[in-house]
């Protein structure tokens, strides 16, 4: 197995890596409840780069307390305190060598008090209570959000982050906009393609006004999401080059692109016979680095493990790492095998991914 590119230092603009580690932002809700990052969040990212990870990118974090977190104990990056305990948080990343990104959330439809592109009822919960009906968003509501997103990424830049990342992904509040499935408005803001990408294409402008030219800006987006894992937004590469292309030009440094697995295929074979990955085409047709992510040692994919399947197993990082040799992708992102394992950079590192620890759900109830 070769890691030979994994473990080289990777540079672009000002954000510079010593490897192409990256751990992926999950969700831990272990904030307190009026928003702020704990010390023992602060030891749990710490350990991480002392593991080795290249690139921290913090688990979603809430731009504001009105709309953009699920639960109380999210953590948020608004107001003065929440800032600077992220600052700490960087500070303890970058002293262990590692980098550090807040990775800037708005949940949209599945928040607390939700709101979306149209007015719409959510299934409900795991645990089978209902949520609430979602209300669609006003012209205020618009400038609302995007105040937030630029208070918070000039939070990230004054507290000497490394770089951001907007999340764009899974059906929160920008995806909720780019799909078709969800986004029903017939005004500036919905109907076509380009009309469902105004919103978060705003959201990337204004944080790119709010950082600067040169500070790193990274967006994840994906084809599923939360509520329905096989959605397709792009059916083909021209589709995808449209999306890619406008959000590059906004402001966008590097593509994280969420995947059920990195090694999957983009698009059906009827259209797309190379079967090139969904980062190497983002790649190809952006111009820009990007971070492939999915199932990565893991046996299991995110929605087989929230449908309840159990038994995952340690797998062979050789598929994906052949990602990064053959380029199509240039970051690899990590996330359970990194709960299970701080240590999961050192030990694939020195070829010792067989002794990696299993990834189990019920690692989730601590930040060890």
């Amino acid at each position: 197995m070769s890691a030979f590119r994994l473990f080289q230092p990777f540079t672009h603009g000002r954000l510079s890596l010593r490897n192409r580690v990256v751990m992926a932002p999950m969700t831990r809700r272990r904030a307190d409840e009026d928003g702020v990052v704990t010390a023992e969040s602060l030891e749990y990212y710490r350990r991480r780069a002392a593991g080795e990870v290249g690139l921290i990118v913090s688990e979603g974090t809430a731009i504001d307390s009105r709309h953009a977190f699920d639960t109380a104990t999210v953590p948020r990056i608004e107001t003065d305190e929440q800032i600077e305990a992220w600052g700490r948080v960087a500070a303890a990343v970058q002293a262990e060598g590692g980098a550090f990104a807040p990775q800037l959330w708005h949940t949209g439809r599945l928040a607390a008090d939700p709101i979306g592109p149209v007015r719409a009822e959510m299934p409900a919960r795991a645990d089978g209570t209902p949520r609430p009906r979602v209300r669609a968003m006003t012209e205020h509501d618009f400038a609302q959000v995007l105040d937030a997103f630029e208070r918070s990424a000039r939070g990230c830049v004054r507290i000497g982050c490394d770089a951001l990342e907007i999340h764009g992904a899974h059906g929160y509040l920008l995806d909720s906009f780019l799909s078709e499935s969800t986004n029903g408005r017939s005004d500036a803001w919905g109907g076509s393609l380009e009309g469902r990408m105004r919103f978060p294409l705003e959201v990337i402008r204004r944080v790119r006004a709010a950082v600067g030219p040169d500070f790193p800006v990274l967006y994840r987006f994906s084809q599923w999401k939360m509520d329905d894992y096989r959605e397709m937004k792009f059916r083909k590469p021209d589709d995808l080059r449209v999306w890619v292309e406008a959000a590059a030009a906004a402001g966008v440094d590097i593509f994280h692109v969420s995947t059920r697995r990195a090694v999957d295929p983009a698009f059906e074979p009827d259209a797309d016979p190379s079967q090139r990955t969904l980062a190497g085409w983002t790649r190809e047709l952006s111009g820009r680095p990007t971070i492939a992510v999915g199932s990565v040692t893991v046996t299991r994919t995110m929605d087989e493990s929230r449908d309840g399947q159990s038994g995952n197993a340690v797998a062979d990082p050789a598929p994906v790492l052949q990602l990064l040799e053959d380029g199509e992708a240039d970051l690899l992102a990590v996330g359970r095998a990194l709960i299970a394992n701080a240590d999961w950079a050192r030990k694939v590192r020195e070829g010792r991914w067989r002794d990696l620890v299993p990834y189990d759900a019920a690692m989730l109830r601590t930040l060890d």
